[in-house]
């Protein structure tokens, strides 16, 4: 069984922070925490302080959700990239979008 997504709420801003292990195990829960922040914040921020493994169905899920903010005129971001999270996007040839949507 998946650990639950923490989501935090500021303004209409959600944070949610990212797991640890992003494997095909989570990719549900993911899309299913992804979906209820794209439906209810015009800003989405992931935290990935703490993501040691992403695998390919996990980033696309985050890019679908990315993709799905911005279509809806609101913003998408990410902090706290890992040295992990950043190699998985660029082994897929995602590094501009993940340049787009670092917070420093």
């Amino acid at each position: 069984m998946t650990e639950a997504f923490e989501i935090k709420v500021e303004n209409d801003k959600a944070i949610l922070a990212l797991l640890p292990i992003l494997d095909m195990s989570a990719a549900d829960s993911l899309l299913d925490a992804l979906r209820s922040c794209v439906s209810s914040y015009s800003h989405l921020v992931l935290d990935a302080s703490v993501v040691e493994r992403i695998s390919t169905p996990c980033i696309q899920v985050l890019l679908a959700a990315a993709f799905k903010v911005e279509k809806n005129g609101g913003r998408f971001s990410m902090k706290n990239v890992t040295p992990t999270f950043e190699r998985g996007m660029r082994d897929l040839g995602l590094s501009d979008y993940l340049r787009k949507w670092s917070e420093n």
